[in-house]
């Protein structure tokens, strides 16, 4: 058990924490304690007049809490200077430190770094009476130093800031202080790419909590991480602590007394609420849906625990903040469901009256401009919306209050949100007056996460007016904006809710969608287009794992590869588009199809994926479904590849495809032309980017294989999947071509253990014979080893070498899953294999894209390594010539069919 731990349980001391541990420490909140801390504290004795320096700090505190930042930062400054002409220097090292709270919230990070840098060296000349209370304060100031550097990019600085205050913290024996750094420090890690060590801690700060004894304090650590686990988004996990610290807390409340714990009730429902919203949303239709029947009752416990959320809200605010998003759960589901209708329109009227009682705050202004969207979208679903120009009134409101209270912050979010409407109502030029406002604002505030929701709304408006230069120019920052956030993608704005794909997929689409609207688009605009398309297919990786686990490296495909042509298929709205990039020539080529729509595009997808994987399909049938696909994609550019010559005299022998939207899905070998399957006439490879290859060949002097799978394991009776009768078959057959491989098989396969191989021997391959499921819900996209499921985000832990260094320098070439699939009916499931494969580390990876479960896995695979292990073909052509033996030697048989030969695909090198 923790030391901590322990010292708190012999002293049987219960810890009241006064407001959400999450939003104490990352937002570095004040609390009341902390302010009446001074009065406790003081060298010396005051009065409470209105006139001493005590009792500026004491309003101080319901001003900060208020959200009215200006007026506790006034009273605080004029403590401060009281303080030092007293030379009460240990009041005025704390004054300092509260002092840079309302200045940090107002973006004046220069200023509370002053604050806390003099703050620090008056304690440090304190004499050394009393040192735990310095070392306390310290530690607070210690954190909120992490918060500035961090927030201006010094973030290196900011983690060391966030050690040194959590060791502060141990030395005083205050959990919740080193919780709090530690959960600071995970930010941190984040931001500077060791998401592993994240990882680690979080699961570290997770086995700390469970050996707290059953307090308050627990009940808050529990909400606190449960919330930081959403962002994280271990999805479950959130809510099996948060429901844990809502039971914690009802037997705390049954057994003991305690005072105000309905505020803490209100945070924990509102944050399940949150949690089961997530839930909700991973089950929708062609979206993220996992391969459940029927979606559990997430959505009608989101509305509940909203509800309870709101009765228990110790005030206006908080009430209101839970009703708010209660609204927006009703008018989002309504689109689908309009019995969720009238009762939205109900609730609407009721709180439009109630924000009227609310006082001036940030929080009151961020709750108005909430409203005001939910309004705006209530209006486009209903046929007796409320006065749209109630919307307007509220956000000029909104506006003055920002102004009277000089909150820079309020002020661009009201002026944008007020854009915006003028943007509904078709008011171009008010709206793009607005919204440069609002621009120059958060641009003064060094706020990138403001910034490019304006850069993003500038560039819609100056489309609509024509201005498409001027546009693109908007949505080319606006992109380099959200370029340069990708650490902080999964947590920008708290206050703002965050949805990749309404905030952030858009903006990329739409600028590709303006950089080829013209017929002929510029050789400089196509190249814009591809760079964009690949961006998208990263940030889409990185809201996937929630953080940036792959680094993008700019590569010359001639360099990597002089035989190899590259298409790029973008699903828009309305059309399709394919740019194409051949071997030896820096023109791109491009073709559009105008009249193929997205949904077109999707409906085509999932007719041929339910032809392909039925033994039984017509093949004539299929042939038509797969020859519409190539049609679109291919006959455009016949001429370009070269069809008509022999393949021995081509100069193209490779087509890598970066995939877009469902077509993710479709094996592109088995597209047809009338005559033949495209395999027959290149070898085929995808990858989501190509900035995200190592432009090298794989090394085939010895191929080092290590082997693992099973028939039949505990995992997949757990997980209801059915025995894979033929993979101890598969493995034998291997094993037998490659002396230098080994195996895991049965009992003997573990995550452990094939860490433990992996990390013995240098393994260049690692196939994997086992279920696994690929989704783009993250949360269901695992492989089984013998006892369990596999997360994907654990799945890189279990593939690297435990040695940076080493991890380097002998990277697994090829990962193969044989036995995997991609979820049913999801639209953007294969977006869960290419994580696995930049997650595994792997430069290569070969998988199936449905499970054959039949005796031709065992045999693909064997043809596979044979080829494989001819060192003049690349890993794309040992692929193709295993699926060409399938259509050319099994003559009277149905492995000829594409069931069989087409699920298997290369993502990533594949060289």
């Amino acid at each position: 058990m923790n030391k901590l731990v322990r010292k708190w349980l012999k002293r049987r001391t219960v810890l009241f924490v006064l407001g959400l541990l999450l939003s104490l420490f990352l937002a570095g909140g004040l609390s009341r304690g902390e302010a009446h801390s001074l009065k406790a504290h003081s060298l010396k004795a005051h009065s409470l007049s209105q006139e001493t320096p005590l009792a500026w700090v004491d309003a101080s505190q319901d001003y900060y809490q208020a959200g009215q930042f200006l007026a506790a930062a006034d009273l605080l400054s004029q403590a401060v200077q009281a303080y030092e002409v007293a030379g009460d220097r240990r009041s005025q090292a704390e004054t300092l430190r509260l002092w840079a709270l309302p200045l940090q919230a107002m973006d004046r990070w220069t200023q509370a770094q002053k604050a806390l840098e003099k703050s620090l060296t008056l304690l440090e000349s304190l004499p050394a009476v009393r040192a735990d209370r310095r070392t306390s304060l310290r530690a607070q100031v210690l954190n909120l130093q992490g918060k500035g550097q961090l927030a201006t990019g010094q973030t290196t600085l900011a983690l060391e800031s966030w050690r040194f205050a959590e060791q502060d913290y141990a030395a005083v024996d205050n959990l919740e202080g080193v919780l709090g750094a530690q959960l600071n420090q995970i930010t941190a890690l984040q931001a500077l790419g060791f998401y592993r060590q994240a990882r680690q801690k979080l699961e570290h700060i997770e086995s700390e909590i469970a050996d707290y004894p059953d307090s308050i304090l627990k009940v808050k650590a529990l909400l606190s991480l449960g919330n930081t686990m959403r962002v994280q988004g271990e999805i479950e996990r959130s809510r099996h602590l948060l429901q844990t610290s809502l039971t914690l807390i009802q037997q705390l409340s049954a057994s003991t007394t305690h005072s105000n714990l309905s505020g803490l009730y209100s945070e924990i429902y509102l944050a399940l609420a949150n949690t089961q919203r997530v839930l909700h949303n991973r089950y929708q239709p062609n979206s993220e849906i996992t391969n459940s029947e029927t979606e559990p009752p997430y959505l009608q416990t989101a509305f509940a625990y909203y509800e309870q959320a709101a009765s228990t809200a110790p005030g206006l605010l908080s009430r209101l903040q839970a009703q708010l998003s209660r609204l927006s759960l009703m008018i989002e589901t309504a689109k689908t469901d309009v019995s969720y209708l009238k009762p939205a329109e109900t609730l609407a009227n009721a709180l439009s009256a109630e924000l009227t009682q609310l006082s001036p705050s940030r929080p009151a202004i961020y709750a108005q401009i909430n409203f005001v969207k939910s309004l705006t979208d209530l209006a486009l679903l209903s046929s007796n919306p409320l006065s749209l120009s109630d919307g307007q009134i509220i956000l000029e409101k909104a506006i003055q209050q920002s102004q009277d209270l000089q909150d820079n912050r309020a002020y661009t979010y009201a002026l944008g949100a007020l854009g915006a409407w003028y943007e509904q109502q078709q008011d171009w030029q008010e709206a793009i007056a607005l919204t440069r406002d609002a621009l120059d604002i958060a641009q003064s505030l060094s706020a990138p996460d403001i910034t490019y929701q304006w850069q993003w709304q500038l560039g819609r408006l100056l489309g609509q007016t024509g201005n498409i230069s001027e546009a693109i120019a908007q949505y080319t920052t606006a992109v380099e904006t959200l370029t340069n956030l990708r650490s902080d993608l999964v947590a920008l704005n708290p206050d703002i809710q965050f949805e990749f794909r309404a905030s952030v997929e858009p903006v990329y689409r739409q600028l590709v969608d303006l950089l080829l609207r013209d017929a002929e688009p510029t050789p400089a605009q196509l190249t814009q287009a591809r760079e964009v398309i690949e961006s998208l297919q990263l940030a889409e990786l990185d809201n996937f794992f929630r953080d940036a686990c792959a680094s993008p490296t700019a590569i010359n495909i001639d360099d990597l590869d002089s035989q190899a042509a590259i298409l790029y298929p973008i699903v828009l709205p309305d059309r399709l588009e394919i740019i194409l990039k051949l071997p030896g020539k820096p023109a791109l080529q491009h073709f559009v199809q105008p009249n193929v729509s997205a949904a077109q595009v999707d409906q085509t997808v999932n007719q041929l994926l339910a032809q392909l994987k039925r033994r039984s399909s017509n093949p004539q049938v299929l042939q038509t479904t797969s020859g519409q696909l190539y049609d679109w994609l291919i006959s455009p550019f016949e001429s370009q590849l070269e069809t008509a010559l022999e393949r021995e005299i081509s100069n193209i022998k490779t087509l890598t495809f970066v995939l877009d939207g469902s077509l993710r899905n479709v094996p592109m070998s088995a597209l047809y032309d009338g005559r033949r399957f495209l395999v027959k006439r290149y070898a085929i490879a995808t990858t989501p980017g190509l900035n995200l290859l190592e432009p090298r060949p794989f090394p085939r002097q010895t191929l080092r294989v290590l082997l693992a799978g099973t028939d039949d394991a505990p995992s997949f009776q757990a997980a209801k999947l059915s025995p894979l009768s033929n993979v101890s078959r598969e493995l034998a057959e291997i094993r037998q071509n490659l002396p230098n491989s080994r195996l895991l098989e049965n009992e003997a396969f573990l995550k452990e253990a094939l860490n433990e191989q992996i990390n013995r021997t240098p393994f260049n391959v690692v196939h994997l014979a086992t279920h696994g499921q690929f989704s783009a819900n993250p949360d269901e996209t695992f492989i089984l080893d013998w006892r369990s499921r596999i997360p994907a985000k654990d799945i890189d832990n279990l593939l690297f070498l435990l040695d940076p260094q080493r991890a380097v320098e002998t990277p697994i070439e090829l990962l193969v899953l044989s036995a995997c699939e991609t979820a049913a009916g999801d639209n953007r499931a294969a977006l869960g294999l290419a994580g696995i494969a930049i997650r595994a580390g792997a430069r290569s990876t070969v998988a199936t894209l449905w499970n054959i479960n039949d005796a031709s896995t065992a045999e693909f695979m064997t043809r596979f390594y044979q080829q494989l292990s001819r060192p003049e073909l690349n890993k794309a052509e040992a692929l193709r010539n295993a699926q060409l033996a399938f259509l050319r030697d099994y003559e009277g048989t149905d492995y000829r069919r594409p069931y069989h030969w087409a699920p298997f695909i290369l993502l990533g090198n594949w060289l």
